[in-house]
């Protein structure tokens, strides 16, 4: 089986010391809107409600860590801005020859064009068909399905999602408060930015594509300064665009990624916990809060790891596609002998080769019984050959699933879990202390 030993990477905070350079009114105000204490630390990290893989959770678990050490009250920002299809799942599983391989289901429908925020609560599908599967362990779908009907249908789908997630995390992540982003713009914070880009829109375009140009594979798109665009999503109609200065006078608007956490960071926590992901993106916001407003932000460390399935490991699944190469060859050329521990031909070619060795050599009937063993071999050949090709892209394909780390954390054991938790509570002191 392949190692499902965990790597874990704990980066100490960034600019340790240096807090965010608002007013401090403004963070109280902030905070009590949010209905988050003044008077104790507040470590956040955050995620939309989907695709939760163990590096995702490996936040949740390092801020809970630092929460209980630091005496810190943890927060989730729950990334409901997004659009996405968490519907989709995709399932690994081994198939009939003992190979990784996965299939996609759908487990409920949701809206890939829409913030999952606006989407309503959902009832996910009944998976009893799946049972009838071969090696097909339903068992971890179930369990999800299960929370997010537990979770509550008076809800958006963001939320829904979320509480059916945490509630199944919470061995590991604990019972931190949830915050939405699309909450952000009305804080404070959030109006005291709005208020400065409609005072000055050019100034705050020209710094937020001056930062962003310097990663340009970040995952953050400039913005179009001729149609006086700004980092916020309008949402007016069902096709949500990036907003312009024009539409700062409106109420449908939610932040866009660099203005989530510069909410956060400005005012929302005292420490932003990120995954490489977000660290990657989160230093740009920093660079362009600088530049446009001159201020400082509160620190951020990230926390990530690699946790593998415990799924056949590379040698397996290579000792697999070589007897699956050798039995193809074996049917094909002699179709009876379907055991891999038989030794010696199977009756009828048994019988060819006897009467081509009765022959003479070089004779007419020597090269008749030869015809006749293959014509004989032609009609007991009921199934399609798998060419070699065909076996080398399973095997590739193999290699791949029993390789990636982004399998949703309910298809992990929980003793995986455990160990990972263990791992990241060691790191997380190991780096603070």
């Amino acid at each position: 089986m392949a190692d499902s030993s965990s790597y874990v990477r704990i980066v100490p905070p960034s600019s340790e010391g240096v807090v965010s350079g608002l007013p401090i009114e403004l963070i109280r105000e902030t905070r009590r809107s949010l209905k988050l204490p003044d008077s104790r630390p507040v470590i956040a990290t955050g995620h939309a409600p989907m695709r939760w893989h163990p590096g995702i959770v490996t936040k949740f678990m390092a801020m809970r860590v630092l929460s209980q050490e630091r005496q810190a009250t943890p927060l989730v920002l729950n990334i409901d801005t997004v659009a996405g299809d968490p519907g989709l799942i995709e399932v690994p599983f081994l198939d009939a020859d003992g190979l990784p391989c996965s299939s996609t289901f759908r487990l409920f429908e949701s809206s890939p064009e829409l913030g999952l925020g606006m989407q309503p609560a959902t009832e996910p599908v009944d998976l009893q068909w799946l049972s009838s599967l071969a090696d097909f362990d339903i068992t971890p779908l179930e369990r999800y399905a299960e929370s997010i009907r537990t979770a509550g249908s008076d809800l958006s789908l963001a939320s829904q999602l979320m509480r059916a997630q945490l509630n199944m995390a919470r061995r590991w992540a604990g019972r931190p408060t949830v915050l939405p982003a699309s909450r952000l713009l009305k804080t404070a914070c959030g109006r005291w930015l709005l208020d400065r880009m409609q005072r000055d829109s050019m100034r705050c375009a020209q710094a937020y594509n001056a930062a962003v140009s310097v990663d340009p594979d970040a995952g953050i798109r400039p913005l179009d300064m001729d149609a006086g665009e700004l980092p916020l999503w309008e949402i007016r109609s069902a096709d949500r665009r990036t907003a312009r200065r024009q539409d700062l006078d409106e109420s449908n608007l939610l932040p866009k990624a660099l203005v989530t956490t510069a909410i956060m960071r400005l005012a929302g926590c005292d420490l932003f916990i990120h995954g490489t992901g977000g660290a990657r993106y989160d230093a740009l916001m920093e660079s362009w809060i600088r530049e446009w407003l001159g201020l400082e932000v509160m620190p951020f460390m990230v926390a990530t790891s690699d946790v593998r399935l415990p799924l056949p490991g590379l040698e397996d699944i290579a000792r697999v596609g070589q007897s699956l190469v050798s039995r193809d060859r074996r049917a094909y050329h002699d179709p009876e002998s379907n055991d891999e521990a038989q030794v010696g031909p199977g009756p009828r070619k048994q019988a060819a080769l006897d009467s081509i060795q009765s022959a003479p050599r070089g004779s007419d009937a020597r090269r008749e019984a030869f015809a006749s063993m293959h014509e004989t071999l032609a009609t007991l050949r009921d199934v399609k050959r798998q060419a070699s090709s065909e076996v080398a892209g399973r095997v590739r394909d193999a290699r791949r699933t029993t390789s990636r780390r982004d399998w949703d954390f309910f298809f992990y054991p929980e003793d995986v879990m455990d160990a990972l938790a263990d791992d990241v509570e060691k790191d997380v002191l190991k780096t603070i202390r």
